[in-house]
């Protein structure tokens, strides 16, 4: 990503006698990234419009950088070390808000989140009055004593042009399939029109092609209806950071608002779970529960999220062999013997969206 002299000095307030000290590299553009770790020392965060921006949009909910910046440097595809230095540059001097663990963006009063009572969980993600989508997560002490049983899920699968979201990569498929009290309740699926060419490669895997899509909906305008199938479940995909990455980002591109929640990784699950399996991919943990997959359903959305969603179910079905039947006691067992069990001592109810995914 590179930088015009507009983008930098909306987010910094400079005393720079001139704009040749802008550009040492004797060009009116040059690395963003470089550029704010040369003369960052000599800058100060702007208290301007597009910090006045950026706090608003986090009242609405939590965000993370990309989207953030995204919104108010109007720079879609911004690299995320980029965001990040920006982000930090627009929000860092203001006691008012904090990035957490997660990466997103919050009010530090709080005061984004209703209070519930404890042990009344709300997971996923729901669409409030005013258009902003944010976390309806409880956090609650006795939240992590709720068996796995009282929890919803949504698995989702999502076909697409490529596997970059911020970089021009766009949705061509997505699924949804609803689990409620160990039972698929409900499967939503649809093509979706990409507003750019699917690359050969891609339709030789999907057999997805343009003409299939051309006359589908776009994103923008299932994005609303997506959000609201998601709300009061837990996101879970087979590698839950791919697809979570281009769900948020295709909402957020759709509804100007951002998209917070929690994800289950069935390939991280499997992983604890499964320890004896060479792979962990869809194909081999499908084939080890005996789930059949039909040929012609294979890496397309509904044939992979239904296989993912009973996949879930067999994987929380021999967790309770082990006696794990809260969500508490999954959490910590997913992270154990990693370096997010040694930064916290005691698991969350679901903690704000983190990438939970293993590579498969």
């Amino acid at each position: 990503m590179r930088a015009p002299r507009s983008m930098v000095a909306a987010v910094y307030d400079t005393t720079l006698d001139s704009w040749s000290e802008w550009r040492p590299h004797g060009s009116d553009l040059m690395d963003a990234e470089s550029l704010i770790a040369s003369l960052g020392a000599r800058l100060k965060p702007a208290e301007s419009s597009v910090t006045d921006a950026a706090v608003a949009l986090i009242a609405r909910g939590p965000i993370g950088s990309p989207e953030l910046v995204a919104a108010v440097c109007q720079a879609i595809g911004v690299r995320r070390a980029l965001a990040e230095s920006l982000a930090r540059a627009i929000l860092g001097h203001r006691p008012d808000v904090r990035q957490g663990p997660d990466g997103r963006w919050r009010v530090s009063s709080g005061a984004i989140a209703q209070p519930r009572p404890a042990g009344e969980p709300e997971a996923g993600m729901r669409l409030m009055p005013s258009g902003a989508l944010i976390a309806t997560v409880a956090a609650g002490e006795g939240a992590a004593a709720l068996p796995l049983t009282a929890l919803r899920f949504a698995v989702v699968d999502v076909e697409t042009t490529g596997g970059r979201p911020g970089y021009g990569d766009r949705i061509t498929e997505i699924a949804i399939v609803r689990v409620h009290d160990g039972q698929i309740v409900d499967v939503f699926e649809t093509l979706v029109n990409p507003e750019c060419p699917i690359p050969p490669m891609i339709t030789q895997i999907t057999r997805i092609t343009s003409e299939m899509v051309r006359n589908k909906p776009v994103f923008a305008s299932i994005a609303h209806e997506v959000a609201e199938r998601l709300a009061g479940h837990i996101f879970v995909a087979h590698n839950a950071s791919f697809d979570w990455r281009f769900v948020s980002h295709e909402v957020f591109r759709g509804t100007g608002q951002a998209l917070d929640g929690t994800t289950l990784c069935t390939v991280r699950l499997a992983r604890k779970i499964l320890p004896q399996l060479p792979r962990r991919n869809l194909d081999s943990v499908a084939n080890h529960y005996a789930v059949e997959i039909p040929a012609e359903a294979r890496h397309r959305a509904a044939g992979d999220a239904i296989a993912t969603a009973k996949i879930l179910l067999a994987l929380l079905k021999d967790a309770a062999g082990r006696d794990i039947t809260t969500w508490g006691a999954l959490d910590a067992f997913q992270r154990t013997g990693t370096a997010a069990a040694k930064r916290r001592k005691k698991p969350a109810w679901p903690a704000p969206v983190r990438d939970a995914a293993d590579g498969a």
